[in-house]
């Protein structure tokens, strides 16, 4: 299972990539108490490869004191938890190798990107009236 979180952690990692390159479209609301809410790609990298470390540090000593339902639950806590983030990143427009799909803050009244001025988006924002 620890190959499946690192997996899992490795797309989250290429998705908070992302959002610290579009810090107008998108906060780090996760971690933000650790690296802030506009990381940058260097603290980025260096929070993940930490926990990623961690992670398997933690894993390996439960594996080896022969805690086996204990590295269970913190697998399957883990793997929900990443998992969750990573769905959520990607209905949110998130996409780690390419252009982000603007959402929310991402769009002007008009429905006009502003990481990409003069594109018409799927998403259109309710009026404010």
């Amino acid at each position: 299972m620890e190959v499946t979180w690192q997996s899992l952690h490795l797309i989250d990692t290429t998705q908070t990539l992302s959002v610290a390159r579009d810090p107008d479209c998108y906060d780090e609301s996760v971690s933000d108490p650790i690296i802030g809410k506009h990381p940058s790609q260097r603290d980025v990298l260096l929070w993940m490869f930490a926990a990623s470390a961690l992670h398997f540090i933690v894993t390996d000593w439960l594996a080896m004191h022969e805690h086996p339902n204990l590295t269970a639950l913190c697998q399957a806590l883990s793997l929900g938890s990443t998992g969750y983030w990573v769905m959520h990143n990607t209905m949110d427009g998130v996409r780690p190798f390419g252009h982000n799909e603007p959402g929310g803050t991402c769009v002007d009244l008009d429905g006009e990107s502003h990481v990409n001025p003069g594109v018409p988006i799927r998403y259109k924002p309710p009026d404010k009236r």
